[in-house]
């Protein structure tokens, strides 16, 4: 089988094609400048390097390799929506009725490829390893303290993700320290720190309709070494519905950090 991947940034993408590859994918990546990690060509059979909104291009391509199925996998940076520099004339055609949610302007982008005859599919399909699950997924188990703050930030953070504005929060002896916007999940829980000190919950959801085909959370390496920084007391992500990147070592680091890994799911 042959796939195209739209390689964002990050190591998510990596992760996405190494897993591929071991289902024997023959995979033809689109790599974006200035986003995409170069590691990418030494994982896919052949690469492809084009500016962000050049998207006649990416069709043009697709179409010489003959691609029928593709995935959108990790992010493009917010502020080249904003920005839009170097932009075709037909993403600007495609997008001029998207708000500047990223949700938004990437459902557009794909339901234009879709109307090209390609086919997105779900960009999880080859990670279901990586994925949260259910329960304490490491070996330090959390007191009763802070799960009676788990229970109470799972309300808000059901809520909060709703509104399509972010997928962080944190929180702290019952109040809501910071909620995420554009800036990231890092930048949220930096923004905690210097208001709430150490001792955050923090808890990474979807919306109800997030759609897997291209905007799928993640956690990785980074992000714990940013919790033990702050010395976080848990990390609660939602089942089946986050990233953990290099889920084996990430587990056992936030053993050796004494950080609660919890996987949970939405409440009413």
């Amino acid at each position: 089988m042959k796939i195209g991947l739209l390689a964002g940034n990050r190591n998510l993408p990596l992760l996405f094609a190494s897993q591929a590859k071991k289902n024997d994918l023959e995979i033809v990546g689109i790599c974006f400048k200035g986003e995409t990690n170069p590691e990418i060509v030494k994982l896919v059979d052949k690469s492809y390097w084009v500016d962000v909104g050049r998207l006649e291009e990416v069709v043009d391509i697709f179409k010489k390799e003959n691609i029928k199925d593709c995935v959108m996998v990790g992010q493009i940076s917010p502020w080249r929506i904003f920005r839009r520099r170097r932009w075709d004339d037909s993403i600007l055609e495609v997008v001029k009725e998207a708000d500047f949610r990223p949700h938004s302007i990437f459902s557009k982008i794909i339901s234009a490829l879709e109307k090209e005859g390609f086919r997105f599919l779900d960009s999880t399909y080859y990670l279901k390893d990586s994925l949260a699950h259910r329960g304490v997924m490491n070996k330090i188990e959390p007191g009763r303290e802070v799960f009676s703050q788990i229970e109470w930030g799972l309300k808000i953070v059901s809520k909060y993700v709703e509104l399509d504005v972010g997928q962080t929060l944190v929180v702290k002896n019952k109040a809501v320290v910071a909620i995420e916007a554009l800036e990231g999940t890092d930048s949220t829980i930096r923004r905690a720190y210097k208001i709430a000190g150490k001792g955050c919950l923090v808890f990474k959801f979807s919306k109800k309709d997030q759609d897997l085909r291209f905007d799928v959370p993640v956690v990785g390496i980074d992000t714990l070494h940013l919790l033990r920084r702050i010395r976080a007391k848990a990390l609660i992500l939602e089942e089946g519905r986050v990233i953990i990147l290099d889920k084996k070592k990430f587990l056992n680091l936030a053993d050796r950090w004494e950080i609660s890994i919890i996987g949970e799911r939405k409440v009413n």
